[in-house]
């Protein structure tokens, strides 16, 4: 597993991309207005910004700051296999918050669970060009 990036979720996501474009000015590498969806470079690690509305959408739960695991981050966890890894980690003992699931919107493959503190952990497969997706 690779630490892909540490995504932010923000509450007003114009305003967020504001300031992590123009005050640190961290260069944009992908930005979609209507996914609410900023991707930065910052070098060897990237930070993205996502609005906390398109992560509660794909998560399937309300991510409000009165909720008990209210988070402003998650961690985004690169895997090659999502099924193996998911299957792997439910042997573990891993408690899924969302099971895996394809999300063609973000061209990519997802399941969720979180740590021992709550803290939200995505595990991502990107989709092949063999699975019919541009990417």
């Amino acid at each position: 597993m690779n630490l892909l990036q540490v995504r932010i979720l923000v509450e007003d996501f114009q305003k967020s991309v504001a300031f992590y474009r123009d005050q640190l000015e961290l260069k944009v590498d992908w930005y979609e207005e209507s996914m609410e969806y900023a991707l930065f470079h910052t070098g060897a690690a990237r930070v993205e910004l996502l609005s906390r509305k398109a992560m509660s959408q794909s998560l399937g739960e309300v991510l409000e700051s009165n909720n008990p695991y209210a988070t402003n981050f998650l961690l985004n966890i690169e895997v090659e296999d999502l099924d193996a890894t998911y299957a792997r980690l439910r042997e573990k003992d891993v408690q899924f918050v969302k099971e895996p699931h394809y999300n063609a919107q973000w061209k990519g493959q997802f399941a969720y669970f979180r740590d021992l503190d709550g803290t939200l952990i995505e595990l991502y497969q990107a989709a092949k060009k063999e699975d019919g997706v541009n990417v």
